[in-house]
C-alpha cells in the first residue's frame, strides 16, 4: 500500500472515529437533556402539587371557616329565639320580693297564724350593723332592688311589698301581696343577728309542713334549697342550711311558695362591713336571681 493510500486510509477512519464520538457526545448530550427535562418537569409537577394542595388546604380551611361562622350564626340565632322564648315564658311567671323591716316600727301584735292564739309583734326593727351601725332594713332593700333589675332582665314580672323603707307592713299584709298576686314565689330579703359575733354564714328559711303550710310545703322547699345553692355558690359563703320553720307569720299566712334568705351576720365584724357595700349587694342579688331563675325554670 502507498503511502498516500494510508494517509488516505488514516483520514478516513479519524473521521469516522471522530464522527463515532461525536455522535456518541451529542447522544449523551441529548440524553442528559432529556434527563433534565425529566427532573425539570417532575420537580414543577412537584411544585404544582404542592401549590395545589397549599390552594386546596386554604380553600377548604377558607369553606370550614366560613361553616363555622354559618354555624355560630346559626347557634347564636338559636340561643337569641331560645332566649326571646324564655322571656315570654317567664314574663307569665310573678315573683314577689319581700324587703324585710322598715324604718318605721310597730309593736302592734297580729296572729302568728290563721285561727292562732299566738300573737306576734307586727315590726320589731330588724338589726343592726355591729361596726357599721347600718340598720337591717337598708341593707335588705338594696339587695332587693338589684334583684328586682335582675330578674325583670330576666323577663319575670316583679312585684315587690313595699319601695321605701319607711313603709311599715305587717307580716300578714305582706303576705296578702303574694296571694293576691298569685306569685309563682315569694322571696323574703333578711340579715341575721347573734350574740355570739363570730356567728357568720347564710342561711335560707322555708316553711315547716303544717296545717296551714301543707298546700305550699314541698314546693316551697325544693324552691329554697335550688336558690340558696345557687346563692352559696355565687356568694362563697358559709352554708347554714336550709332550715324549715313553723313559727314565721309570713309563711303561714302564705298561700303561695314562699322563701326567706338570711344573707349574713350582721352582728359579724366581716358580714357587717361586706353586706354595706354595692359590690357585695350586687353578688348577693345575683346569686338570688340565678337561683330563682333556676328553681322556676
Amino acid at each position: 500500500m502507498t503511502k498516500t493510500k494510508k494517509i488516505l486510509l488514516a483520514f478516513m477512519c479519524f473521521v469516522i472515529i471522530g464522527g463515532v464520538l461525536y455522535k456518541a457526545d451529542y447522544v449523551r448530550k441529548e440524553h442528559a437533556k432529556s434527563v433534565q427535562a425529566i427532573k425539570i418537569n417532575e420537580q414543577n409537577k412537584r411544585l404544582n402539587k404542592i401549590a395545589n394542595e397549599k390552594l386546596l388546604a386554604k380553600e377548604k380551611k377558607a369553606k370550614a371557616a366560613k361553616v363555622a361562622k354559618n354555624l355560630l350564626k346559626i347557634d347564636k340565632y338559636k340561643e337569641a329565639l331560645k332566649k326571646q322564648k324564655d322571656l315570654k315564658k317567664n314574663l307569665s311567671k310573678v315573683v314577689v320580693i319581700d324587703p324585710g323591716h322598715a324604718s318605721i316600727t310597730s309593736f302592734e301584735k297580729e296572729k302568728q297564724a290563721p285561727g292562732s292564739t299566738i300573737m306576734k309583734i307586727k315590726e320589731p326593727g330588724g338589726a343592726q350593723g355591729i361596726n357599721t351601725k347600718t340598720p337591717e332594713y337598708m341593707v335588705n332593700m338594696a339587695v332587693a332592688v338589684r334583684l328586682k333589675a335582675m330578674l325583670i332582665k330576666k323577663g319575670y314580672t316583679v312585684i315587690m311589698t313595699k319601695t321605701e323603707n319607711k313603709q311599715m307592713l305587717g307580716n300578714i299584709a305582706r303576705a296578702q301581696v303574694g296571694n293576691v298576686s298569685k306569685a309563682n314565689l315569694v322571696i323574703r330579703i333578711h340579715a341575721d343577728s347573734n350574740n355570739n359575733s363570730s356567728v357568720s354564714g347564710a342561711s335560707m328559711l322555708v316553711p315547716m309542713d303544717t296545717k296551714n303550710t301543707d298546700p305550699i310545703y314541698k314546693l316551697s322547699k325544693k324552691y329554697g334549697q335550688v336558690v340558696f345553692a345557687s346563692f352559696i355558690r355565687n356568694v362563697g359563703m358559709n352554708d347554714r342550711g336550709v332550715v324549715e320553720r313553723d313559727d314565721m307569720t309570713g309563711f303561714n299566712w302564705s298561700k303561695v311558695p314562699v322563701i326567706l334568705v338570711e344573707m349574713g351576720f350582721l352582728s359579724n365584724s366581716n358580714e357587717d362591713q361586706l353586706l354595706s357595700t354595692e359590690a357585695y349587694q350586687d353578688k348577693l342579688a345575683k346569686g338570688l336571681a340565678d337561683g330563682i331563675d333556676d328553681a322556676l325554670k
